[in-house]
């Protein structure tokens, strides 16, 4: 259910085809509108799961999910309509993506939750991997047949329901051990607040540079002959996939870039803006989306982690809700901005976007090269 705010990305060229009159980046918001309503409930859910048990809040999330994807089905006369669907949708991708990480690391702590929140990530983007390719192949039938996969979001409530823990963020604790815990928490956040605002600002960065993918990617296909829906679909399959690669492997790839590995995963994505510059075959592009792809998984594996040792346990599911929605305003920035950048400097959209992306990509990889930040993090923060 995290991934299924994108799910209708391979048929954005298909719905601006039947809406020839709206402006396109319009058209591209339907795709990435719904990040701005998983601000608020990433936001609110953030503070609400130290009440709230991780069960109840599951299921307020799926039925979003199911209620703002199916009613497109029935009601789909304007842009506008399937805009305030997608905003349905998004308000409940926001308490999921708040619940999952919150979930982990009330349970997990140290080097079982790192290989637990890559293994997460895998799952998210391995099930949005296919996802994402079976719209591509229902929207050849037609943008609306693309609407039929929110029905996964029924079974899933099911399954939440039997299997997710009824328990909340924060376990029972005395009132003792709660002083204790608010006054080194506040040693704590004095000393590392600098890198807690800078994990957000990557996670930022990182969805805000992706979103380039769900929102171009469609037309940059259609405009270069490239192929139609189903062409869309397999190659953000590519996309996703790499975060199932990246999700299992997590581990050893910090071990083999030991504390260049953010710097690394944004090397990653310049590298594929690039080739979305200077090549035009459909292997190519799904290479290129594969290596963007692996970038931002990096980024997503990598973040939470170290929030999460930046961050007392009963603060955690706030910070992570404010980590989740500061990478859904990215989503949703994305489309405007990368336009008007394009627009400022006389570009097509399309090459304004992968451009944009390739310099602002390069911009964070030197600047956290040289300012050697996940070192810094790491040796002062991170349990060994």
């Amino acid at each position: 259910m995290s991934r299924f705010d994108s799910i209708i990305s391979p048929s954005v060229a298909a719905i601006q085809a039947s809406f020839p009159h709206a402006d396109p980046s319009t058209v591209e918001s339907v795709v990435s509108i719904g990040s701005s309503a998983a601000i608020v409930s990433a936001l609110l859910f953030g503070q609400l799961l130290t009440r709230m048990s991780f069960r109840t809040a599951a299921c307020i999330s799926c039925l979003c999910v199911a209620l703002g994807g199916l009613m497109p089905l029935v009601v789909h006369g304007s842009v506008s309509q399937l805009l305030l669907f997608a905003l349905v949708v998004g308000f409940g991708v926001g308490i999921a993506t708040t619940v999952l990480p919150s979930l982990s690391a009330r349970f997990f702590r140290g080097k079982q939750l790192a290989a637990l929140m890559g293994l997460v990530l895998a799952v998210q983007d391995g099930s949005s991997m296919l996802v994402l390719a079976l719209g591509g192949v229902l929207a050849k039938g037609g943008w609306l047949h693309n609407y039929w996969l929110y029905f996964l979001a029924l079974p899933a409530l099911v399954l939440v329901i039997f299997m997710v823990p009824g328990v909340g963020a924060v376990e029972e604790e005395s009132e003792k051990a709660l002083r204790s815990e608010a006054s080194s928490s506040s040693q704590k956040s004095g000393q590392c607040w600098w890198a807690t605002i800078s994990c957000i600002l990557i996670g930022f960065l990182s969805i805000f540079l992706v979103a380039v993918l769900y929102n171009k990617l469609a037309v940059y296909i259609a405009k270069y002959g490239l192929g139609g829906t189903s062409a869309a679909g397999v190659a953000l399959m590519f996309n996703t996939g790499s975060s199932v690669v990246i999700g299992l492997g997590i581990n050893g790839i910090k071990r083999i870039c030991r504390q260049w590995t953010i710097p690394a995963a944004f090397l990653l994505i310049a590298l594929g803006a690039l080739l979305f510059l200077t090549t035009r075959s459909f292997p190519l592009v799904c290479l290129s989306a594969f290596l963007i792809g692996s970038g931002s998984a990096i980024n997503m594996a990598t973040c939470p982690f170290l929030l999460s040792n930046l961050t007392p346990p009963r603060r955690y599911p706030l910070v992570m809700g404010v980590f989740s929605a500061t990478t859904s305003l990215g989503f949703t920035a994305s489309t405007w901005v990368f336009k008007a950048f394009s627009k400022m400097f006389g570009l097509d959209p399309v090459t304004g976007s992968f451009i944009g992306m390739l310099i602002i990509a390069l911009l964070a990889a030197l600047m956290l090269a040289l300012v050697r930040f996940q070192s810094c993090v790491e040796s002062r923060y991170i349990e060994q």
